[in-house]
């Protein structure tokens, strides 16, 4: 009964350390990692694969001044299925940076269309605001015409 005891406490001490790494390494999300995200919700504008971006479960997404994201979720969700992002064909011209403050800075252009029709190009400047490694705040600005 007592190897039992002890063979249960073994496995419930690697259960909880398996999970603390798992949220240790969340928190040290260094700059590579932070625009590996942003690259992520980059990509899934135009594959609508979100399931690579890393969103906080209270992630927002404000643009042109309006807000457009409340959760997580929800942009998982418009990135997969949303018409404002369907139309989008392609991205290109990407470039990445990361502000002092840990914010990344991504610039790109969008190609967007309706079924084989090419309709414009918008240029996109998206702010990525980080907590504990996960995507917090996008905040957009977007130019069409490039």
């Amino acid at each position: 009964m007592r190897s039992r005891s002890l063979l249960l406490s073994v496995l419930v001490g690697v259960i909880v350390a398996g999970a603390g790494a798992g949220v240790a390494s969340a928190s040290a999300c260094d700059d590579a990692c932070r625009v590996d995200g942003a690259r992520a919700y980059v990509a899934a504008l135009a594959d609508h694969d979100p399931s690579a971006v890393p969103f906080h479960p209270h992630a927002t997404r404000v643009e042109a001044g309006l807000p457009t994201g409340f959760s997580g979720d929800q942009l998982r969700a418009d990135l997969r299925f949303g018409p404002q992002y369907r139309i989008i064909r392609a991205v290109s011209d990407e470039t990445y940076r990361v502000r002092g403050d840990g914010v990344v800075v991504a610039e790109f252009t969008l190609s967007v269309g309706a079924g084989p029709v090419e309709l414009t190009t918008a240029r996109v400047h998206e702010t990525f605001r980080y907590d504990d490694g996960l995507i917090r705040e996008i905040v957009a600005d977007i130019r069409i015409g490039g």
